[in-house]
């Protein structure tokens, strides 16, 4: 059976198709990872998202730009895409329709078979004859490659032959260059190394002065803050001194008012009472004798009684004056021990600080010791004096409270608590 003599057309190009008999022609060995290919594949998935459509346009790809026989497996290997059924489906398409499209048949009702026949060979005698004669020429193209090849090759051993002496003429240079470059450097090198150290011995030496100005200065801050903070220490002992003695001065004072009146409200109580006891016996005797001198005598007690009654509540005020006194007392008396601490601990610090003069010490301390002295030596002196007019006040209240006296009246009564008042407020 004779083969098959078709033409088609694929991309604008016109390809001379010969189908044989039996089996179509063998697959040529085509590299999957071509760039160009993989190029082409991309280009037919975009253009194609249709996954027959994408297997037929491979198919064409391959036989007709790539002179490649499609299978199935190749397929599938390149566009992994459906089942295997489905290229196997698309390239027997495929093959049907190039053997429709590409099928030449040389069909006149007047020629016979046998006619038809020589005609198909004459076909393919032409088509072999072009076929030889594009391989010679194809073999001559080779050949002159090669040889254009060979003496590219030849030149291309000759330069690299030139520039591998080149290199190894620049790579003595270099050497010698980097041997000129390294003695500069090491020189450099040592003069930079000298430099740096003048200019560290110089840089310690300024540092060295400036550390010993800056030691000098700060010591004579050390020395003027010393004796500023010692001033102030003398000064705040001294005050707090002067304070404690204040204090316990008043407080010894106040304590002195408090208990001359306390004195005074007592004996005006025990007065009245004795008052109070006289009328009541008086009032005895008169009841029996006049009515009328009983009641009042009564009304007389009665008085009597809302003045004790009054002299009561001042005395039971003065105790607790008494009481707000000391404990006020109490408190300067802890001050004067807080003040009289803090003294002695500005004297501890005083004598550990070894920088102050001795001169200062000594003096300092004398003036101390004449001043508590005299602090001392007052108090007693003030107590004494509140002592010696609290017993004038009791020899001058004995003297005007005689026995044959005339029972005193409410205003002298107010005269005596607002005296006490004063007291106290004293």
């Amino acid at each position: 059976m004779p083969p098959e003599i078709g033409f088609t057309t694929y991309y604008g190009v016109i390809f001379i198709i010969t189908f044989p008999s039996s089996s179509p022609m063998p697959a040529a060995d085509l590299d999957l990872t071509d760039a160009a290919l993989q190029a082409d594949l991309t280009e037919l998935r975009s253009r194609f998202p249709e996954t027959r459509a994408l297997y037929r346009e491979v198919c064409g790809l391959l036989f007709f730009r790539y002179g490649v026989t499609p299978t199935a497996n190749k397929l599938y290997s390149l566009v992994r895409k459906g089942s295997m059924g489905t290229p196997a489906e698309v390239l027997q398409a495929f093959w049907q329709e190039l053997r429709g499209r590409a099928r030449v048949t040389i069909d006149h009702p007047d020629l016979p078979e046998a006619l038809k026949d020589i005609a198909a060979g004459a076909v393919q005698t032409i088509w072999q004859a072009a076929n030889e004669a594009a391989t010679g020429e194809l073999a001559t193209l080779r050949a002159e490659a090669r040889h254009a090849t060979s003496v590219a090759e030849a030149e291309r051993d000759a330069a690299r032959a030139e520039t591998a002496a080149a290199r190894e003429e620049v790579a003595a240079l270099s050497a010698q260059l980097a041997e000129a470059r390294d003695a500069h450097d090491a020189v450099q090198a040592e003069l930079v190394a000298e430099r740096q150290a003048h200019a560290a011995t110089q840089a310690r030496l300024d540092a060295g002065r400036a550390e010993l100005e800056a030691a000098g200065r700060q010591l004579a801050e050390l020395r003027t803050q010393f004796s500023t903070e010692l001033e102030r220490a003398r000064e705040a002992v001294t005050l707090a001194q002067e304070r404690a003695e204040a204090s316990e001065r008043r407080s010894l004072r106040e304590l002195d008012q408090e208990r001359t009146a306390r004195q005074k409200s007592e004996r005006t109580a025990e007065d009245l009472r004795a008052e109070l006891a006289a009328a009541r016996s008086e009032a005895r005797d008169a009841a029996v004798a006049q009515a009328e001198g009983r009641a009042k005598l009564e009304a007389q007690g009665v008085a009597l009684a809302e003045r004790l009654a009054a002299t009561e509540q001042a005395q039971r005020k003065a105790a607790g004056d008494l009481d707000t006194v000391q404990a006020e007392l109490a408190a300067a008396q802890r001050r004067a021990e807080r003040a009289e601490a803090e003294a002695a601990l500005a004297r501890q610090l005083l004598a550990t600080l070894r920088v102050a003069p001795r001169e200062r010490d000594g003096g300092g301390g004398g003036g101390r010791r004449r001043k508590g002295g005299s602090s001392a030596a007052t108090a007693p002196e003030e107590q004494g004096d509140g002592q010696g007019e609290a017993q004038q006040d009791e020899q001058g209240e004995e003297q005007g409270d005689e026995p044959g006296a005339a029972l005193p009246n409410k205003r002298d009564e107010g005269n005596d608590s607002s005296d006490g008042s004063d007291d106290s407020k004293d």
